[in-house]
């Protein structure tokens, strides 16, 4: 992945030599930036990538009244230090509680789920309301961001009932719920093409990155469709703009190009402007969930990961902060294996 200090047309997603970035900041709300980003670079790109977040809650508290202020510090603190930003907003569990009140209003629906044992409650992803206010949202970053070249990726979502990775909850017991609420793949696709467009629109001088994901096999027709369908007709309209990313890179995943219609195969079809992340953080971990429970020295399963991630031609990689501090092997070895 070769982030742009330009027009997206000038430089390539392809080719050039990848570098890793250098140690994050500490991030607003005492959530610290804890990943890094193993990624692609052309050759004059003297810039290095590190990935800045967040919510929507903290950007806009009242309806059209926004706050920068600590996006602007910060990310004018990356470019005195020769960084370039990933920038990620919560849209969906960091949404401001007036979004939820605009949605009651218009006589909106919410789908309710447990996440991680809480209750929760959020708006179908295809209500008008909420999609309104978040392309409004969108647009009001576009216009504050796009001409800050600093800023060279932007993260989209549209199916994410959590963070802004790919997740409808689709267990069997909430099948019936979705139904009753009027979902439709049709309604899923179109607002994937709202959201996806509404950001590169507002962002002409970036790239946006979609974390894809499945569905199952019960509301759509295959796992993957809903995803697969917005991603292609997003690069017919937008080519050469959107990055297409699996959030679940681990020791554990499937040799590409993986199954027909599973998440892992719409990676290696998406090709070759697709990037990852890791599931987990390979230190400390005392579960070796990158590892599929197995016990393993965590500098081996990063690298045996981040293998796995170049086989899918993974551009970037979002790596753990605790893993960069703690694995300098894996993490030269990551390098190296990036910048050959």
């Amino acid at each position: 992945m070769t982030p742009c200090l330009s027009q997206p047309g000038h430089c390539g997603l392809r080719g050039g030599t990848r570098r890793l970035q250098a140690p994050a900041l500490a991030e607003q709300e005492h959530r610290p930036l804890d990943r890094l980003v193993v990624h692609r670079r052309s050759k004059n790109q003297a810039r290095k990538l590190l990935r800045l977040r967040q919510s929507w809650a903290t950007i806009e508290p009242t309806e059209g009244v926004f706050d920068f202020s600590y996006l602007d510090s910060t990310i004018a603190t990356c470019a005195l230090h020769e960084k370039q930003v990933l920038l990620r907003v919560g849209t969906m569990s960091g949404r401001p509680a007036w979004v939820d009140a605009a949605v009651r209003q218009n006589h909106g629906k919410f789908f309710k789920f447990t996440d991680q044992g809480v209750p929760t409650k959020i708006p179908v992803f295809w209500d008008p309301t909420f999609l309104a206010k978040k392309k409004a949202l969108i647009a009001a970053l576009g216009a504050h961001f796009t001409n800050n070249h600093t800023v060279s990726i932007v993260v989209v979502s549209f199916a994410n009932a959590t963070s802004e990775d790919w997740n409808v909850p689709h267990t069997p017991d909430l099948i019936p719920q979705w139904l009753s609420l009027g979902y439709s793949s049709a309604l899923m696709v179109d607002a994937g093409a709202q959201l996806i467009g509404a950001t590169l629109d507002a962002f002409p001088n970036q790239y946006a990155t979609l974390a894809e994901g499945g569905d199952g096999n019960t509301l759509d027709p295959d796992e993957t469709y809903v995803a697969r369908t917005a991603i292609t007709a997003a690069r017919l309209m937008y080519p050469n703009r959107l990055i297409v990313q699996r959030n679940a890179l681990s020791t554990c995943i499937p040799l590409p190009p993986g199954d027909e219609f599973s998440v892992w195969n719409l990676l290696w079809i998406s090709q070759p402007d697709v990037a990852g992340q890791m599931l987990f953080q390979c230190f400390n971990d005392p579960n070796y969930t990158v590892n599929c429970g197995v016990p393993i020295d965590p500098a081996l399963a990063l690298m045996a990961a981040v293998d796995r991630g170049i086989l899918y031609g993974m551009n970037y990689i979002e790596v753990y902060q605790t893993d960069a501090r703690n694995l300098p092997t894996a993490i030269t070895y990551a390098h190296n294996l990036l910048n050959p």
